[in-house]
């Protein structure tokens, strides 16, 4: 008889586990118990730096690049693929764009008689 015990503690378990499936997936359904999960995350955080240092080395690095600036041309700079044309005393006659310098992947022609 000393079976039956088993089977009882197994048939408790299994009583336990899908109660406390079914009480979590209820609780995680209500809008307000999502804001309060962001904790676990963060507190699991360090085993991550542990396991997996390359991945939080990238993630530090994607934050550094976001926060990054882009640098700031110089007023006398001209996009890519513009160039200015000058006469002889300085002065700019027209100005020149080039689209193959605009889009690099795009196979553009030039068109005849221009």
């Amino acid at each position: 008889m000393e079976w039956w015990w088993t089977i009882l503690i197994m048939l408790g378990m299994v009583v336990v586990a899908i109660v406390a499936i079914t009480w979590f997936q209820r609780s995680v359904s209500h809008p307000d118990t999502r804001r309060h999960m962001g904790a676990l995350g963060g507190a699991l955080d360090g085993f991550d730096a542990v396991l997996n240092p390359q991945a939080v080395k990238a993630k530090q690095e994607r934050e550094e690049q976001s926060r990054m600036r882009a640098p700031i041309p110089s007023p006398g700079d001209l996009p890519k693929g513009f160039h200015v044309v000058m006469d002889d005393d300085g002065v700019p006659t027209k100005v020149i764009i080039d689209s193959s310098a605009l889009h690099p992947e795009r196979d553009v022609k030039p068109i005849e008689g221009s």
